[in-house]
């Protein structure tokens, strides 16, 4: 799953749409952290290396991007703990599918 991509413009991939990092809302971000979620296996999220951040041009799309990816990483890293947890918390959850 591509969730950034750096050619003459960066873009966050959400929803299949392109979202400039500037413009991005709560819930593009939720969107994306949605998709982050349900997917089967997280090591399919291509999570941008640090020569890509440092490429983008404009500093203030580097500096969103990078906090962005930031938490990328820490959400996928603890993912499979958050699902247990809300599991537990909520097991009639589970039971519904």
């Amino acid at each position: 799953m591509e969730i950034l991509k750096n050619e003459t413009k960066c873009y966050f991939l959400i929803g299949g749409k392109e979202i400039r990092p500037e413009n991005l809302s709560k819930n593009d971000l939720l969107s994306l952290f949605n998709e982050i979620y349900e997917l089967e296996d997280t090591t399919t999220v291509e999570i941008p290396t640090s020569d890509m951040i440092s490429s983008i041009k404009n500093p203030v799309e580097r500096e969103i991007v990078s906090q962005i990816v930031q938490k990328i990483v820490e959400f996928t890293d603890n993912l499979e703990q958050i699902k247990q947890d809300i599991e537990s918390a909520f097991p009639s959850l589970n039971s519904e599918n």
